[in-house]
């Protein structure tokens, strides 16, 4: 029976997923297909029932091979790729081969048979801590339905019957996602989920706003309840009031294709302060969409581009002809410009089993970023040739994650220098004087940025992580994420820090981090010395207008006043009260 529907505005809080904001009736997308009843099969029909369930498999699989066909389509064939886990999943022998010799030895149904071994295996991986075997049950999940949709009947409730309806589930698949860019679907939410799902990478691709980590969704919404997703701060309000909902509306008109036409006028915003100073304002990619052209366009250099989208899109590492194609088009799409690749920053927490050495109890200090890369060898060296290849247009740029000390520059370029004497032996051609860089993301890496300078071509400092170890703060953890203050000046000592040693060494400095986003510390940055800033996509726009409204000697007396305060309070105070009295809001 439906909840009961209420006619007071609620409000649930959740992660904000995938920007923008949808207004429609509700409908719950779990509703439950057909019950799965226990039936006894007698021993002369087996065969045939284990045929049924071949053909189930088969159903299942033509039925995702359509969604990534129509996926490739709409958000390039590698994130299309996402789709091969179900394929493998599909595909698993030994684990039909376990379901098979069940059906036989107990003469009983295959979708209960089926189920069973389903819900057993979903039940070992989801209580993991690691979030990739949580996503990886629910692709099993996700993949089961299709097989038991074709054994048993599909679910109740579907997306594209339900078309122009905010579908609300306890999780959604990748192939869900895509079916409602067809069918129109305005946004979801659901209950369970993390910003690196697969479901949540192609939402962002596809732009369908989504709210996840939900608690009680489904039990405070009802189908055909008014609600408004609101993919920007991560809430979903359920029965908005009438002032709610014009709120919204209004909002909605005023951001639609706003995106589009701020990235296209990019080109018209000054990249220098009113006194002449060049700033460059650069862009920080997660993955390969059609984003990427509109910031080339625009002009826009790429000044942190992750490559995690290979791993997290296929659950494995590609080949190096795959990388190699896919950063060959990168380059293609932006050049003239220039591209900073970022290799694998990757941790125990999101590799597979096969490459994770141990259990962590606390992977962001342990085997991530450049310590993975070089106890990897055979991936880094299949990235790192896949980076050179691409390369020959000469407007890449290859930036090592998680320094901490020379010697794993050192290991690195040797490893490097020995791709390059390969490809110049197999005569393939590359960039030679391909800049090499680093981030500096930890405090060691900012107390020795003198020494790592004599190394490496520029710095990027990345704010994030380096706010995080400096102040000891897991900013994930709700008990502590008050203490996450990126204007702590312990932190703005190591930026400073890491500035001064760029310059001593006249290599260039950028920030990458969240921090170069927040308009009332760009100032701050710029008056510290920094002629480089890359920030999100929805950051450009606002980053470069008011890099043209300001002067930067008195950026400069700025920074030199608040780098002698003690507090981070004072800090914020300072920058806060100056943005409104130099450029006001």
């Amino acid at each position: 029976m439906a909840a009961a529907k209420t006619t007071k505005e609620r409000r649930l809080k959740g992660a904000a997923s995938s920007p923008g904001i949808a207004i429609g009736l509700s409908f719950k997308h779990d509703i439950e297909r057909p019950p799965i009843i226990q039936r006894s099969i007698p021993a002369a029909r087996i065969d045939a029932e284990l045929r049924r369930l071949d053909r189930a498999i088969a159903s299942a699989r033509r039925d995702l091979e359509k969604i990534r066909a129509a996926a490739g389509d709409t958000i390039g064939p590698q994130l299309a790729k996402i789709f091969e886990a179900e394929l493998l999943i599909l595909d698993d022998t030994e684990f039909l081969k376990l379901v098979a010799a069940d059906i036989r030895k107990s003469g009983t149904c295959a979708e209960y048979i089926y189920n069973r071994h389903i819900t057993r295996t979903i039940k070992n991986l989801a209580g993991a801590e690691e979030s990739y075997l949580q996503e990886m049950a629910s692709d099993i999940k996700t993949t089961a339905g299709r097989v038991l949709s074709h054994l048993v009947g599909p679910m109740m409730r579907k997306i594209k019957d339900n078309k122009r309806r905010i579908a609300l589930a306890d999780t959604f698949s990748p192939g869900e996602v895509v079916l409602m860019n067809r069918y129109r679907t305005p946004g979801f939410a659901s209950m369970q989920g993390g910003p690196t799902s697969h479901a949540l990478l192609v939402a962002r691709a596809l732009s369908v706003p989504a709210v996840v980590g939900v608690s009680g969704l489904c039990k405070h919404c009802a189908d055909d309840c008014e609600m408004i997703i609101d993919g920007y701060a991560g809430e979903v309000i359920v029965n908005p009031s009438e002032q709610t909902r014009e709120h919204y509306r209004s909002e909605q008109k005023k951001r639609q294709g706003l995106k589009t036409r701020q990235l296209r006028h990019l080109a018209r915003l000054p990249e220098q302060t009113l006194d002449g100073h060049e700033i460059k304002i650069c862009a920080n990619v997660d993955f390969p969409s059609h984003t990427d052209k509109l910031l080339a366009t625009a002009g826009v250099d790429v000044g942190l581009y992750r490559t995690e989208f290979f791993y997290l899109s296929e659950s494995a590492f590609p080949s190096e002809a795959d990388q190699a194609a896919t950063y060959l088009k990168i380059a293609e799409t932006f050049f003239p410009h220039k591209v900073t690749l970022r290799v694998f920053d990757l941790g125990s927490d999101k590799v597979s089993a096969e490459h994770a050495q141990q259990e962590e109890s606390n992977p962001a200090l342990g085997w991530r970023g450049i310590r993975f890369d070089l106890d990897s060898p055979a991936i880094f060296r299949t990235q790192i040739r896949a980076i050179l290849r691409a390369s020959k247009l000469k407007n890449l740029k290859l930036m090592l994650p998680m320094v901490t000390m020379a010697q794993e520059v050192v290991r690195s370029r040797r490893l490097i220098r020995s791709a390059m004497d390969e490809l110049r032996t197999e005569q393939v051609p590359f960039d030679e004087q391909i800049e090499i860089g680093i981030m500096i993301e930890v405090p060691a890496a900012a107390l020795m940025a003198t020494a790592l300078a004599h190394h490496v071509d520029f710095f990027s400092i990345g704010t994030n992580d380096l706010v995080q170890y400096t102040l000891a703060v897991d900013r994930g953890n709700k008990k502590v994420v008050k203490l996450y203050r990126e204007l702590h000046p312990a932190v703005l000592k190591l930026i400073q820090m890491t500035i001064d040693a760029g310059t001593e060494s006249r290599i260039p400095v950028s920030l990458c981090g969240e921090l170069a986003s927040e308009l009332e510390a760009v100032p701050l940055l710029i008056g510290m010395g920094l002629t480089r800033l890359s920030v999100t996509t929805q950051s450009l726009p606002p980053v470069r207008k008011l890099v043209g409204k300001l002067n930067y000697e008195e950026c400069r007396k700025l920074a030199a006043r608040a780098l002698k305060l003690n507090t981070t309070e004072r800090v914020e105070a300072l920058l806060y009260n100056w943005y409104a009295d130099k450029v006001g809001g």
